[in-house]
């Protein structure tokens, strides 16, 4: 070969041998250079739903289920009584009970077999009560502990309403001592330690503790037992607002018109006096919207 071919031939190679190592360097090798880049699913939109379904509790039996009503204090059932009546319940409804006729109306509706072909249960409590129980009209008696009236309806003791939403809304008249700043009902997403049962806590499948507390709505309100005491005493702010917030707005969910409520509740407590206030604690174990209609 001859000197000037000699030196082309290695003038390619120092070029091809230089474009390699930019490509190296500059562009990663040939092989990934040409492979096509993929974009994430997410980044494509090719398999994104055009909507998410809700999720929701069915409510569509008729009537929804039972509400139970007791009221010991007399100011609130008829409101009471036509908001859940017009919502769909049979609403069943007792004033002025003992302590002792509180749990065994209870226990009795707890074991209806009509909950069978219901949807859910709504309860409401109007009377005096301690830190955490109502009392009857015998104020003498230590009343009955919320835990207690809880457990009743738990998916082991009442099963014909398990998986079903059921709500309750308790408006408890307490002595302002401590009572009313009480922070065991603070609003979460699962059961309260102090409100689980001794037997829930024993060790044991927690699919089982998940199933027994699911599904609850629990709504707690307390004032200042002197409310009760002037000459004519009022109805509940906190349910003439429940009321009117089921009346007119039952189309959004019930944590959605839980929300308003305390809104309105809070505007209030900001323009009265320290025993005019009312205190909501929310705790809830629902699983699903609901929306407490039969659309």
């Amino acid at each position: 070969m001859c000197a000037l071919h000699r030196t082309c031939h290695l003038g390619r190679e120092r070029l091809q041998n230089g474009r390699s190592k930019e490509q190296r360097l500059m562009m990663g090798p040939p092989d990934i250079q040409r492979e096509p880049v993929k974009r994430p699913i997410q980044e494509s939109g090719a398999f994104l739903p055009q909507h998410i379904v809700e999720e929701r509790y069915k409510m569509q039996s008729k009537p929804l289920g039972i509400c139970l009503i007791i009221d010991c204090i007399g100011n609130d059932t008829d409101i009471l009584r036509d908001t859940f009546t017009s919502l769909g319940y049979e609403v069943k409804h007792f004033l002025y009970l003992t302590v002792k006729d509180i749990t065994n109306i209870l226990r009795q509706v707890a074991q209806m077999p009509q909950h069978q072909d219901s949807d859910s249960f709504a309860c409401i409590l109007v009377s005096r009560g301690g830190s955490q129980s109502v009392f009857g009209v015998d104020q003498t008696h230590s009343g009955v502990p919320l835990d207690h009236i809880r457990r009743m309806f738990m998916a082991d003791t009442c099963p014909s309403l398990s998986g079903k939403p059921k709500l309750f809304f308790i408006q408890s008249y307490v002595k302002s001592e401590g009572q009313l700043e009480d922070s065991s009902f603070l609003e979460v997403d699962g059961p309260s330690v102090k409100s689980a049962d001794s037997k829930a806590r024993q060790p044991g499948p927690y699919q089982d503790l998940i199933h027994r507390e699911a599904d609850f709505f629990w709504s707690l309100c307390k004032a200042d037992v002197s409310l009760l005491e002037g000459p004519s005493s009022s109805p509940s702010l906190y349910l003439k607002c429940l009321s009117q917030k089921l009346w007119k707005e039952r189309k959004h969910s019930l944590l959605e018109l839980h929300t308003e409520l305390n809104r309105l509740v809070y505007d209030w407590n900001s323009k009265v006096s320290a025993k005019e206030r009312y205190y909501v604690w929310l705790q809830h174990t629902l699983r699903k919207n609901l929306f407490l209609s039969h659309k």
